[in-house]
């Protein structure tokens, strides 16, 4: 499947910010799965990006907006064609024994049996993982769904009730979460038993879903690698799916980061569209379908000349304005 990618945020303030630097997550990977066709970001107030890769493999723009604004507009636009290998095929004979952190050839995943800020562990993990009784012998794709069912015999799908910050002890407290909740639970346990899992975010293409959104990824041994696995749909992952980004957990892989220095009130706005489409329009062909980060001059964003114009603060009130932090996008 082809999608063309609309991921649009909307950073504003009451009064002018200073020396804003954030870095972004938005262009999907090219891996066995899928292949990005085109990668385009668009930044107002105009503004240089800097690509590196994070120690995840993610890509991630490096943005530095050091004149007062009060707004900050990034439009990322892609294009990706899905073409997801069978994950039943490659479980066949997959156990969930074979995919411990004992076993050979697991070094790309060691970084992914650990527990987090995120994906804790404590008590309540261990009486969790109790119920799931010996699983070593069982196939890892039936394990997959075992783990499912019983995140989702304790907590409900419910949005407004966690937030980005949420740790997974926090979501099983109140027995409720959205997809990044689920997928915190999901690692934890699969943590706890030994086998190695790391978080995945990206995008999904399905009616009535907010299409920005949140699953995981369980290592199935060297020969298979990682399989996809969504617990919010509890299924194995398809071509309706498009990976962007993996970490141990949401911490890793936010779509924004970053810190501004001022004393306003920040508010973000989102908005994302993944829609079908029949083939890569002409004016993404050749050149200018390479993924590389483009920052266009947004002439209705920006905060307007009245923020670039507004007068810096004094020296004196300059000291006492500490970095913020920028708000963060919970994965629904």
């Amino acid at each position: 499947m082809l999608f063309r990618i609309e991921h649009e945020t909307v950073l504003s303030y009451d009064s002018p910010v200073f020396e804003h630097v954030f870095e972004l997550r938005m262009a999907p990977v090219s891996d066995d799965d899928q292949t990005s066709l085109g990668y385009r970001l668009r930044i107002s107030p105009l503004t240089p990006s800097t690509p590196y890769r994070d120690g995840h493999g993610n890509r991630v723009e490096l943005i530095t907006v050091l004149a007062p604004c009060q707004k900050i507009v990034v439009r990322a636009t892609s294009f990706v064609r899905t073409h997801r290998r069978p994950s039943s095929d490659r479980l066949v004979g997959v156990r969930v024994g074979d995919a411990g952190s004992d076993q050979p050839g697991v070094v790309d995943a060691l970084d992914y049996i650990g527990f987090t800020t995120l994906v804790d562990s404590g008590p309540w993990l261990d009486s969790l993982v109790k119920e799931m009784g010996s699983v070593h012998e069982l196939s890892l794709e039936r394990y997959l769904y075992k783990v499912t069912a019983l995140i989702k015999s304790h907590v409900k799908y419910e949005k407004k009730r966690t937030e980005a910050g949420t740790p997974a002890s926090a979501a099983l407290a109140l027995a409720a979460g959205v997809c990044q909740d689920f997928s915190h639970l999901f690692l934890a346990i699969c943590r706890r038993m030994g086998v190695p899992a790391r978080y995945v975010s990206g995008y999904i293409h399905q009616p009535g879903e907010i299409e920005s959104h949140a699953w995981v990824q369980v290592w199935a041994g060297a020969t298979q690698g990682w399989i996809d696995f969504d617990p919010t749909h509890n299924c194995l992952v398809a071509d309706d799916h498009v990976v962007v980004a993996v970490g141990r957990d949401y911490s890793d892989v936010p779509p924004n980061r970053g810190a501004w220095r001022g004393e306003a009130t920040e508010s973000i706005q989102v908005a994302v569209r993944v829609e079908s489409v029949p083939r890569l329009p002409a004016d993404w062909i050749d050149a200018d379908s390479l993924p590389l980060a483009v920052a266009v001059r947004d002439s209705g964003g920006g905060g307007g000349s009245a923020a670039r114009n507004a007068p810096r603060p004094s020296a004196r009130q300059f000291h006492r304005m500490l970095y913020r932090q920028q708000q963060h996008q919970q994965q629904q």
